[in-house]
């Protein structure tokens, strides 16, 4: 049977102050719609897979300006739910040269989805795919959230869909710190089947140690054990080098026991944000279609590296420029 992803988790209101202006200069926001679920699923939508998206969006001109977005994606929205009043948002001034970009959020804990219950997901929808997606901001945000989270997850899981989970740590939404989000995590691992995580959510949610210094050595120290510990069949990530004269991005992909790492690419960087939903995407659509580790690996990092350089957050890469990418095919205009 072809592979139907589901994903679940927030849709949020991208708000960005235009040419690299921070807000205090402009008076003017371009805005558009994400989250971590949206632009996995935009991803794999892209390379031709069948995908729906779970959540709450508010019962609102802003909610149904939102699934109409979702849906120009090519993203399903027919397991969308609409209640509330609000929509999570976050602001973006993007950083040029040696000023960073910042991200500002409002309204989160008060959204739609973060005040959602069990009673907006129906089961229904779950047996309908074959794979579904979720992601570790999910976990963070309030208690509420959290338990339903973890609810559509266990359901999911009884119901023999496949389950990938994006680790996605954000330590300022957890206020015990790594303490309180160890179990939490570890109850979601014990569910996954796939896995985006590195060595550093090895070492500070889990608690895991290792005596090596350099960041390939922790990942083939750690992660193999990760997987075999919470019996995940492939854990993916990427190692940034964000100090050199040029931006890099290397993958790897932990499977059976083994590491492989891809390709070290060098990284132009148009939009940072959602580039490592674009990594995923590539990565499950790869595992689908039945890729050797080397392939899954080296198609995972040039469709996370193509993400940087299309704008917003959702990607929409093509397999063409994927592959392309993996060549290094450098062409000026394609005629």
């Amino acid at each position: 049977m072809k592979a139907k992803i589901l994903a679940f988790g927030e849709v949020m209101m991208r708000l960005e102050a235009p040419n690299y202006r921070t807000v205090a200069q402009t008076r003017s926001l371009d805005f558009a719609f994400s989250g971590t679920s949206v632009n996995v699923l935009s991803g794999l939508s892209h390379l031709g897979y069948q995908t729906e998206l779970m959540t709450t969006l508010p019962d609102n001109s802003l909610g149904y300006a939102a699934a109409s977005y979702i849906r120009s994606l090519g993203v399903g929205t027919s397991a969308v739910s609409f209640d509330g009043d609000y929509i999570g948002m976050y602001v973006l001034e993007k950083g040029f040269g040696t000023r960073i970009s910042e991200v500002t959020y409002s309204n989160r804990s008060e959204s739609a989805f973060c005040q959602s219950l069990e009673s907006h997901y129906s089961i229904e929808y779950l047996r309908s795919g074959t794979h579904i997606h979720f992601c570790g901001i999910s976990l963070a945000i309030n208690e509420q959230i959290r338990e339903v989270t973890l609810h559509v997850a266990e359901k999911a899981k009884a119901l023999g869909l496949t389950l990938s989970f994006d680790c996605n740590f954000r330590p300022k939404l957890w206020k015990g710190g790594y303490e309180e989000a160890r179990p939490v995590y570890e109850r979601m691992l014990s569910l996954a089947d796939y896995v985006s995580m590195t060595e550093k959510d090895a070492m500070s949610i889990l608690g895991m140690e290792t005596g090596a210094t350099q960041r390939k050595d922790q990942v083939e120290a750690l992660l193999p054990k990760v997987a075999q510990t919470y019996s995940i069949a492939a854990i993916a990530g990427t190692l940034r080098e964000t100090n050199a004269s040029a931006p890099t991005i290397q993958g790897f992909l932990v499977q059976e026991g083994r590491v492989d790492f891809s390709t070290e690419h060098s990284v132009d960087i148009l939009d940072r944000i959602g580039s490592g939903d674009g990594f995923f995407s590539g990565f499950l659509a790869a595992m689908y279609e039945g890729k050797s580790s080397k392939d899954i690996i080296e198609w995972a990092t040039a469709a996370g590296v193509l993400a940087h350089t299309t704008y917003g957050d959702s990607p929409i890469t093509t397999r063409s420029a994927i592959e392309k990418c993996r060549q290094n095919q450098q062409v000026d205009v394609e005629r």
